[in-house]
C-alpha cells in the first residue's frame, strides 16, 4: 500500500472499476468516496483504496473556526452537522468529530422558514462556529463561502452540478435548492 494524500469526507477516491472501496469508504453511483479524514491508502494488488484514520492528536475546533461537515440530520428548525474537519483557507487540518447544530435563524441572512429547504442528509457543508460550549456546538452558515460545498440527488443521487443558485442533477435532471457555498465543488 502506498500513502497518497490526506482526504476528508465525501471526497472522490476514484471509481468503482478503478478500486473497490474498504475501511473508511463508501461506494455511491460508481465511485468511490472518503467516509473519514485520513491518510488515503491504495492497494494495487488487490484493487483497494482505504482511508486510515490519523493517528497524532488532532486540534479541537473553537468559536469562529470555519469546519466541515455531513449533514446527519434535518428537521423544521434545526440541522445536525457532524463536524468531520477544520477549514483553513485552502488547507484542511483534521479535527475531533463533534456534532454541530445549525439553528435555521443561523442558515442565511435572508428569511429562510424551514432548514429542510437549504439543507437534505449527507450534504457536506462548510459552516462557522458561533458558538462552542461544553456539550453544545452551534453553526452558522451566514456568509458567501459558508454553506453546502458537495450534494447528491435527493431523487437518484447523482452528483448535483451548480447552475446559478439551484443544483442539477447530471443523471436524472432533477433540480434542487440548497443554501450553496461560493466555493461548491472547489475545495473537494
Amino acid at each position: 500500500m502506498n500513502d497518497e494524500k490526506i482526504a476528508t469526507p465525501g471526497e472522490f477516491l476514484g471509481t468503482s472499476e478503478e478500486y473497490g472501496g474498504g475501511n473508511g469508504t463508501f461506494e455511491r453511483n460508481g465511485n468511490v468516496y472518503a467516509s473519514i479524514t485520513g491518510k488515503v491508502k491504495i492497494d494495487s494488488e488487490e484493487r483497494k483504496v482505504e482511508v486510515e484514520p490519523v493517528t497524532s492528536s488532532p486540534p479541537i475546533p473553537e468559536t469562529g473556526d470555519e469546519v466541515i461537515g455531513v449533514v446527519e440530520n434535518v428537521k423544521d428548525s434545526i440541522a445536525l452537522i457532524d463536524i468531520k474537519s477544520l477549514a483553513k483557507e485552502k488547507e484542511r487540518e483534521l479535527a475531533v468529530s463533534e456534532m454541530g447544530a445549525l439553528h435555521v435563524s443561523e442558515v442565511s441572512e435572508d428569511y429562510v422558514e424551514k432548514i429542510k429547504d437549504k439543507f437534505n442528509v449527507g450534504d457536506i457543508v462548510q459552516a462557522k462556529i458561533k458558538v462552542d460550549e461544553p456539550n453544545s456546538i452551534d453553526l452558522s452558515t451566514k456568509g458567501s463561502q459558508l454553506g453546502v460545498i458537495s450534494a447528491s440527488c435527493s431523487k437518484c443521487l447523482g452528483k448535483l452540478k451548480k447552475e446559478g443558485n439551484k443544483l442539477k442533477c447530471t443523471n436524472c435532471g432533477n433540480v434542487e435548492s440548497r443554501k450553496v457555498s461560493s466555493i461548491y465543488e472547489k475545495e473537494l
